[in-house]
């Protein structure tokens, strides 16, 4: 109901927008109101009455809301803390869980050594330049030159990129997921991982840690997809009812 509410609010709000981007300015003749003066002998004390009284229902709701909210987000936060809790416990205690874990952080740091040994080779290939210089003190000094040059630019793109596409993420998050139904995503996908993982091990060879990485990924296109198509929507509904 949140996620719908949110969509309509959202295809609300690109109308309104739309239509005001979208306006033209129209002269019509109107009757504007004024006020008129009583004379000092009328009571007024009705009147004030009222307004005290409405203000004083006004600040009474207002406190009821907030006191509202604010278990409302107390006990979406204790929950959310007791389930994952709950979940880093079972992991810890899941053998086959643990295990995966460690060998998708083996693999990472296997791969990242084997990258860092390509820069190395990389390097070394382009400074065997250097051999062709005579003077052995200038020779050695454009090999370290070039080996340098060329293993500082392969770690330090490939820094840039990783930061890049994480910031992406991250916006990619903010902009389409970043609600209650995907912090029920993850902690869902999360406990199935977990306590159904030795079954999941099973039926597919694929390490866990991985499957729960590739979940999100997939998770996050079918998000963004929803989301662009659903403001398609409204746009073409908003141009329909300005034509007509």
């Amino acid at each position: 109901m949140i996620g719908e509410y949110q969509n309509k609010i959202r295809c609300l709000t690109q109308q309104r927008d739309y239509a005001r981007t979208h306006q033209k300015i129209v002269e019509i003749p109107v009757e504007k109101p004024v006020l008129y003066e009583k004379c000092e002998s009328c009571d007024r004390t009705a009147y004030q009455n009222e307004k005290a009284k409405y203000g004083t229902q006004k600040e009474r709701l207002a406190g009821q809301y907030k006191a509202k909210t604010v278990m409302f987000q107390t006990t979406l936060f204790l929950l959310a803390w007791y389930s994952l809790t709950t979940t880093l416990f079972q992991a810890v205690q899941s053998d086959v869980f643990l295990s995966d874990c460690k060998s998708f952080f083996h693999d990472a740091a296997s791969f990242l050594q084997t990258f860092i040994g390509w820069t190395i080779d990389a390097g070394q290939s382009v400074a065997q330049i250097s051999t062709k210089i005579p003077n052995p003190f200038i020779a050695g000094m454009v090999y370290w030159l070039f080996l340098i040059l060329v293993v500082g630019i392969c770690v330090a793109g490939t820094g840039i990129l990783a930061i890049l596409i994480e910031i992406k993420v991250i916006e990619l998050y903010k902009k389409n997921c970043w609600d209650v139904i995907t912090l029920l995503m993850i902690l869902t996908s999360t406990a199935v991982i977990i306590y159904f993982g030795e079954a999941i091990k099973k039926a597919l060879s694929v390490n866990l840690l991985l499957l729960f990485v590739l979940s999100q990924g997939v998770y996050l296109g079918i998000r963004c997809y929803l989301k662009n198509r659903l403001g398609r929507d409204c746009e073409k509904k908003s141009v329909n009812k300005i034509l007509l």
